[in-house]
């Protein structure tokens, strides 16, 4: 993990509220690892943790959506501009290989996906994407080129009516490991559902103060306390199945 000075070297709205940024500097991201974001507005005290959509020598492109006031304020920087950046943070995504594979992703969960998938070597990947409306759907296109893609909307205005479990048992899609990151409820379900009967990893989505481990403002309950609370910024965001405790 370390800090940088980084470039902006785009900023651009893909679909209403959601931005891609484009990041100068040498950051050796792993799928499913995060960066922690200093705003410039010094008003704006803390760090703002966005996943990593993709990564190449030189540069790292994040996807986020503006909720607030941090990230309504990201989404002003101009190319050109300078952003500190801490990071990778994280857990990672294991790889397997040489399994069917489906991936789930349920809004803007769906952006760290992308680097998951590049990184997999199967050749048998299934997308199920789930969005509220078809004006919320981002990135099929790109992820068309990983596997097929299936997106699910609640109100049914494009693709399956319905969420991404409900399309999942719908295309009998058939799968040895599932990967997931999106709204904590639906990864409830999603580990509820698999946990015990296959393979699997779920990336969540927290809150965060420090982003490093030291504040605890991010923990989750473990099933077995053994050794205490599970930080989502440190042993997380990624978890496998029959980790977590909803209760």
């Amino acid at each position: 993990m370390i800090t940088q000075d980084s470039i902006i070297l785009e900023n651009i709205e893909i679909a209403k509220d959601i931005y891609k940024m484009t990041l100068q500097g040498d950051f050796n991201a792993q799928p499913g690892q995060f960066i922690n974001i200093k705003l410039n507005n010094e008003r704006l005290l803390l760090r703002r943790p966005i996943s990593v959509y993709d990564v190449y020598e030189d540069k790292l492109v994040i996807i986020y959506r503006v909720v607030g006031s941090g990230t309504k304020e990201l989404s002003q920087e101009k190319v050109g501009n300078t952003l500190n950046i801490l990071g990778p943070i994280g857990s990672g995504f294991p790889l397997t290989n040489n399994k069917k594979v489906v991936i789930v992703g349920g809004g803007i969960g769906v952006p760290p996906l992308q680097l998951l998938a590049k990184n997999l070597k199967n050749k048998d990947i299934t997308f199920v994407l789930g969005f509220r409306n078809k004006e919320a759907v981002i990135l099929e296109n790109e992820l068309k080129k990983y596997g097929e893609v299936i997106v699910a909307t609640d109100d049914g205005s494009y693709g399956f009516k319905g969420n991404v479990l409900q399309a999942i048992d719908e295309y009998k899609i058939d799968f040895d490991v599932i990967y997931a990151c999106g709204p904590s409820k639906m990864l409830e379900f999603i580990d509820k559902k698999y946990q015990g009967y296959k393979e699997g990893y779920i990336s969540f989505e927290e809150r965060m103060a420090c982003g490093m481990g030291i504040c605890y403002g991010c923990v989750c309950k473990p099933k077995k306390l053994d050794n205490g609370m599970l930080r989502v910024c440190k042993e997380g965001p990624v978890f496998e199945l029959g980790v977590i405790s909803y209760e």
